[in-house]
């Protein structure tokens, strides 16, 4: 076993449960989790989404987000509709409770976001090496979809 590997496994995984902890302490007054917070932010940016097209561009869930979908649709945040171009699909959107928590969800995340580029000036060095873990990964594609994939580099 290589310690270096054993080292930079848990404590990626360390770190990222810890920046998850701070940013649901951060959501926790909007009543949403991180996970359901990614959601609405991805929504708001590219619905109308099929669950498929949502799922493309999620980082937090893996599989179907239908659970987290249908976590969303509970609290009045998204709406499931039949698609006009396909009877069998189905898009969904953010309701107009959904449109006003956005930019709150935003301010958190953007109010973490800045933490971490004070607290950890070698950001720019991390965001480096994580990039060259995940290239030619599922997640390099997300990323980009999402326009979080700076092409300059």
């Amino acid at each position: 076993m290589s310690l270096k590997g054993s080292q930079f496994r848990y404590l990626f995984r360390s770190a990222e449960r810890s920046a998850m902890k701070e940013l649901s302490r951060l959501l926790e007054p909007l009543g949403i989790t991180p996970n359901q917070g990614e959601v609405i932010v991805v929504l708001g940016k590219h619905a109308p989404l099929s669950l498929k097209g949502l799922g493309n561009l999620l980082i937090c869930e893996e599989k179907s987000p239908s659970r987290l979908v249908q976590s969303l649709i509970k609290k009045g945040l998204i709406t499931k509709e039949r698609s006009a171009n396909d009877g069998r699909s189905s898009l969904l959107s953010l309701t107009t409770a959904g449109q006003e928590l956005l930019p709150k969800v935003e301010e958190c995340e953007s109010a973490f976001d800045q933490k971490l580029e004070k607290q950890y000036p070698e950001i720019e060095m991390l965001t480096q090496s994580l990039k060259a873990y995940i290239t030619g990964s599922s997640y390099e594609e997300k990323l980009k979809r999402r326009s979080l994939w700076d092409e300059k580099e």
